[in-house]
């Protein structure tokens, strides 16, 4: 099942939530086109926090996940944008950790969560 992304858009934030099974295969491509949709949806929406929900059974690839995140600024990101992401899974909480250290030394503010709770009261502040 590839990934399928759910938008939602809330009050003071954007709900990003993804769901299904990275494909080994284009497991880069396919981030890069689903993030791509973010930012286009808070640009729309006048929002520069996003609540980013993983529902995935992995997490990409080692090497893809430096590339992935230099990517950003081609796909849209804005540098004021704040990212909360909420790995339910704590071996893919560690995972993500990697993935958010790659996004914050490309200047962009990112923090890894393991409940909706902690992951929402962090991005509300500021």
């Amino acid at each position: 099942m590839p990934i399928e992304l759910k938008l939602k858009t809330q009050e003071n934030y954007l709900e990003a939530e993804f769901i299904g099974n990275r494909d080994a295969d284009d497991e880069l491509e396919e981030s890069i086109r689903i993030w791509s949709k973010i930012p286009l949806a808070c640009e729309k929406h006048g929002l520069d926090k996003i609540l980013a929900i993983s529902r995935l059974n992995r997490r990409l690839k080692l090497d893809n996940t430096f590339v992935f995140a230099e990517q950003f600024n081609a796909i849209g990101w804005k540098p004021h944008y704040k990212l909360a992401g909420v790995a339910f899974d704590e071996e893919l909480l560690r995972d993500y950790e990697l993935l958010a250290t790659f996004i914050r030394n490309f200047g962009y503010e990112c923090k890894m969560f393991n409940t909706i709770k902690d992951a929402k009261n962090w991005l509300m502040k500021s």
